[in-house]
């Protein structure tokens, strides 16, 4: 008998990238996604996708906070009406695999009430304590605060109806109040050791010439240029790492459109406004700003690095860095609730004060300076991938075991 298994996830597959393509490519199961359309969604190998559209906004500005909500209600119920037509089609799912931030778990179960419902609870949005007033410098505008809270509503929802809840990291997990965290399972997503390894790397070319294996290279990758993942506090770093450092290379990788936070307003993005702060401080002919990169040009870059740089807020940990770590990266990173899970300072990295931009740069530079150091980090991050975040022998069976669970009850 196949076990039909559905994934739903507004921009898949997301967290479900490694997971959903497995499940496709087992024997006895069947894998069907559904998500807002995007380019190469409708391209996943063995997995089946469908594609919604949201309706259009019937009025929230009447109320600002609850525009958000509406969002989701809206594409909640674009996904109820796309389910409808793959029932109708004879398409129903043993389980399902959803992330219920932007509303698509709102109405599954009505839908199909029998599903096994797996949500995964990302993280849970709080005014006090969290990323909203961590960085005093760029404080959320009041009406943030005031109504945060409501972006919990459709994954508070969801977790009622769910047979099983996943949190990627015990960071995120604990940041939801004890009634829930309390029936979290701590799943991440996963890595893919043997794509993110250790290698030979090849020249990297920049608009001033190549940088070559064995030069010195400090690295920084986000998804986007941002205070939420520490953009600024490294673009100050700058003028002392360089005068510690006058021989080395840095690549900046991130797309300057905000993913996180707030813009900082008149039409400029974060890396106007940090490159204009630094100004004359900083020798530009050995800063690079490479912009987006595909995953092999990633893994490309942490290989030529002689030290990577992770920063972020309290707030969700990006896969980046633990690409980074599997492929031997000397790491350097924030000391910051979600980075302290994974890196242990002095053992698989090396931990530093998020506002302190000074000491950031010794602790980069003091990093380059030491072989045996770096070795010594590169081969424990690796070891800490391989050992809790590796998707087929750590990641991979214990979502087995949980589809198994939740087929049981």
């Amino acid at each position: 008998m196949t076990c039909n298994v559905l994934f739903a996830h507004q921009n898949f597959p997301g967290q479900y990238k490694l997971l959903a393509r497995e499940v496709g490519s087992r024997e006895g199961y069947k894998a069907v996604a559904i998500g807002q359309k995007s380019p190469f969604a409708s391209d996943f190998g063995p997995v089946e996708y469908h594609a919604y559209t949201g309706g259009p906004d019937l009025g929230a500005d009447l109320f600002p906070p609850l525009t958000f909500f509406s969002e989701q209600v809206r594409r909640g119920d674009a996904v109820r009406w796309r389910l409808q037509d793959l029932k109708q089609r004879g398409f129903t799912p043993q389980v399902c695999f959803v992330h219920p931030g932007w509303g698509e778990a709102l109405f599954i179960k009505e839908v199909f009430p029998e599903t096994k419902l797996i949500s995964y609870l990302e993280y849970y949005y709080r005014s006090q304590a969290s990323d909203l007033d961590f960085d005093r410098e760029f404080q959320s505008p009041s009406v943030d605060m005031q109504y945060v809270s409501l972006r919990n509503l459709p994954t508070l929802q969801a977790a009622a109806l769910s047979d099983a809840l996943v949190s990627p990291t015990q960071w995120q997990a604990g940041s939801f109040p004890p009634p829930l965290s309390e029936r979290i399972n701590v799943i991440h997503e996963g890595i893919d050791t043997d794509a993110a390894k250790p290698g030979p790397a090849r020249p990297l070319t920049v608009s001033r010439g190549t940088i070559q294996p064995g030069q010195t290279l400090i690295t920084y990758s986000v998804r986007s240029l941002e205070p939420y993942r520490g953009f600024h506090s490294f673009m100050r770093a700058l003028p002392q790492l360089q005068a510690l450092l006058p021989d080395a290379h840095v690549a900046i990788v991130g797309k300057e459109p905000t993913s996180y936070g707030r813009n900082p307003g008149q039409g400029r993005t974060w890396k106007q406004v940090m490159v204009e702060e630094v100004g004359s401080q900083v020798d530009w002919e050995r800063v690079h700003f490479l912009g987006t990169l595909p995953y092999d040009g990633l893994i490309n870059l942490f290989r030529l690095s002689t030290v990577h740089v992770y920063l972020t807020y309290p707030f969700i940990l990006s896969w980046s860095l633990l690409d980074a770590m599997a492929s031997g990266c000397a790491i350097v990173g924030s000391a910051t609730g979600p980075v302290m899970e994974v890196i242990q300072d002095g053992h698989n990295g090396v931990l530093a004060d998020f506002f302190d931009a000074p000491a950031l740069a010794e602790r980069i530079a003091s990093v380059a300076m030491d072989r045996d150091l770096r070795q010594r980090l590169s081969d424990n991050a690796r070891r800490t991938v391989l050992e809790g975040y590796d998707f087929k022998t750590v990641c991979w069976p214990a979502y087995e075991r949980l589809m198994e669970e939740a087929l049981a009850l």
